[in-house]
């Protein structure tokens, strides 16, 4: 695709998202409707939309799903709105930012679609069991939006498409596999969606006690009713905690990876950190069958220092933020190249905002916040929101430290992604090199 092709593409795609909020206003109106008339659920907005975004985990997945694909199209415009060739550092063509835009909203319809269907046809049934395709039509949801990830569709651009499934491939057989700061990325984006891998367990789980017909489901006659009849079963199975684990797995045997090619400490340090939410799980998974006070205790200890840890290289590691200074309060200060914003105030809110997120599991273990419903969708979309500012700062950082900065430059998207790819050589192939933090 030439230059004039890929600006045509862009405007098609910028132009594209209107008549999709058009669907997605048709069919919350159409929700609305239904839910007016419906017999079973009150008329009351935060119940249709807890019914569409958050009402339990087999519901929220998907629309985690959906968040992360537009935070990562914020990412993207914001890296070039400052004139980072992110490509450089990511190691191949990225899709502009309106067309991943465009797939997020795709995504969402899809969503909506198939919920207001099953709830039409749900909602209409009398019979029990009319209830119970809700768990199943929650799970082929997934697949489908997988399915539409690698079909060659213009909702994502190939070259984006297979190099995120490859890279998400490569990240599960860690460490028999090649670690680019791609691979990074999309890993620590997995351990930000834990709690969503958890959810999809319980969905599968419970989806499974269903078609099986336990006994006592017939006196059942409400979703919520028959969700809660299994949820502390397959809540505290073993494979929800292995569920939970996974993904620091996933980035644990990554960083050894990196260990073994470049003999580094500092990568076995960044293994640790990530070591440190294995006691947390275990703890939790021992106060989900014995709520006694010795379990919390362990839990928050577990807790504060996975969450101490883990804030502590985000600022020093992945952020690079202090540097040595004689001339600042104890000897130490902040770096002078700043590619995001030149106000050092905002990286100071940076840190401030990065401290209160990764502490936020507080609030519901304090029962500040509901645990489950939508406040367990407050507390994924905040680590959601949080990995998101992450990433812009983790990417401006690697430009710093890999002496990109001289490559900076104003422009629109089109035309930094035109310069991205002439700097890459105009292939857009991959950069192989393993990462070192």
């Amino acid at each position: 695709m030439d230059l004039d092709d890929r600006k045509k593409s862009t405007s098609e795609a910028s132009a594209t998202p209107f008549p999709l909020l058009m669907l997605l206003l048709a069919l919350a109106s159409a929700f609305v409707l239904i839910g007016m008339n419906s017999s079973v659920h009150k008329p009351h907005p935060y119940n249709l939309a807890s019914l569409l975004l958050w009402k339990n985990a087999s519901v929220r997945p998907p629309v985690m799903l959906v968040l992360v694909v537009a935070g990562w199209a914020w990412v993207v415009r914001s890296c070039r709105q400052r004139g980072m060739h992110i490509a450089l550092v990511l190691g191949g063509k990225l899709q502009p930012a309106a067309s991943t835009y465009q797939a997020a909203l795709t995504l969402l319809n899809m969503v909506l679609a198939c919920r207001l269907l099953h709830l039409f046809i749900a909602e209409e049934a009398e019979h029990p069991r009319a209830a119970r395709p809700w768990l199943s039509c929650n799970l082929a949801l997934l697949v489908c939006i997988v399915v539409l990830g690698a079909l060659p569709l213009r909702t994502f651009y190939a070259d984006s498409r297979f190099s995120l499934l490859r890279t998400l491939v490569e990240s599960v057989v860690a460490p028999c596999a090649p670690v680019t700061f791609w691979h990074v990325i999309v890993a620590d984006y997995l351990t930000s969606l834990a709690k969503t891998m958890s959810d999809l367990h319980l969905t599968a789980c419970i989806s499974g006690e269903l078609m099986r017909g336990a006994q006592g489901d017939a006196e059942l006659v409400r979703t919520s009713e028959l969700w809660n009849f299994h949820y502390q079963t397959c809540n505290r199975s073993p494979v929800n905690a292995v569920m939970l684990a996974l993904p620091f797995w996933w980035r644990l045997m990554q960083c050894l990876k990196v260990y073994s090619v470049t003999r580094e400490q500092k990568n076995l340090w960044n293994a640790l950190k990530y070591s440190t939410a294995f006691p947390l799980v275990y703890a939790g998974y021992l106060r989900k069958h014995d709520s006694s006070g010795a379990y919390d205790v362990l839990f928050v200890l577990a807790a504060v220092v996975q969450s101490s840890f883990t804030f502590v290289w985000d600022v020093l590691m992945d952020w690079g933020l202090p540097r040595r200074d004689s001339a600042a309060p104890c000897g130490v200060g902040m770096r002078e190249v700043l590619l995001v914003t030149p106000r050092k105030s905002s990286y100071l809110l940076l840190c401030a905002f990065n401290l209160v997120l990764r502490f936020v599991w507080t609030l519901s273990f304090l029962n500040w916040v509901p645990g489950r419903g939508g406040g367990m969708f407050f507390l994924e979309l905040a680590e959601v929101a949080r990995r998101t500012v992450w990433a812009v700062f983790r990417i401006e950082w690697e430009m710093v430290a890999k002496g990109h900065t001289r490559t900076l430059a104003a422009g629109s998207d089109d035309d930094l992604e035109s310069e991205e790819m002439q700097l890459l050589g105009g292939g857009g192939g991959e950069l192989r090199s393993a990462i070192d933090d």
